[in-house]
């Protein structure tokens, strides 16, 4: 099953991070990563306060592929580079779809959410009703429900989503339909947390 490393990065020296980011793209292509999101200015809140720096969403063919390429030798070295110039969270999570790596234009839009719960008996109503309106504009689940494995960082999220559309576009005109409207009210009256646009690669 795919697999996703989950990046929200503060860069603190960007000088020594642009030396990071030009050799990072061989070390985990080595591995058969794939680039969704990368870099500053990808993203937008669409719920909540989350608004990350620099945003990265990669996807491995699973999460052991993940974990041997972040703990290989030559990333070892990598990671010393970056955290020498950034501070942030990373995060790798199991997906739900097979890998389909390679398959994308690079021009997808993507929807990341960190929920939290409070209501689950509703909740599940809304997990019920809302495939349906992802499928018919188009869009696909690449992580839903997990609660990820911190690599690096605080962040523990309770329960991630990562919905794939053909375009940023699209993922905004699904999430502002009239079809998504009525379940998005459900899903706020039972969860709370942070939902974020994210523009691909």
């Amino acid at each position: 099953m795919s697999a996703y490393v989950i990046g929200d990065i503060n860069v603190t020296d960007p000088e020594t991070f642009a030396k990071y980011a030009a050799s990072v793209p061989a070390s985990s292509g080595a591995f058969g990563g794939r680039y969704l999101v990368r870099g500053p200015g990808k993203c937008e809140p669409a719920e909540g306060d989350w608004s990350p720096e620099r945003f990265v969403l990669a996807e491995y063919k699973d999460v052991d592929t993940i974990k041997s390429w972040y703990y290989s030798l030559e990333y070892t070295e990598l990671t010393k580079l970056r955290q020498s110039a950034s501070t942030g969270n990373l995060i790798v999570a199991e997906g739900v779809v097979p890998s389909i790596q390679g398959s994308g234009s690079g021009a997808a839009g993507y929807l990341v959410g960190d929920i939290e719960v409070t209501d689950p008996d509703t909740y599940s109503k809304y997990a019920q009703g809302v495939p349906a309106t992802v499928a018919a504009f188009g869009g696909r689940y690449l992580v839903r429900g997990a609660s990820g494995e911190v690599l690096e960082g605080m962040w523990t999220p309770k329960r991630l989503v990562v919905l794939e559309f053909e375009s940023l576009d699209r993922a905004q005109a699904w999430y502002n339909s009239p079809e998504y409207a009525d379940l998005k009210k459900l899903r706020q009256s039972a969860s709370k947390g942070n939902l974020i646009f994210a523009d691909g690669t």
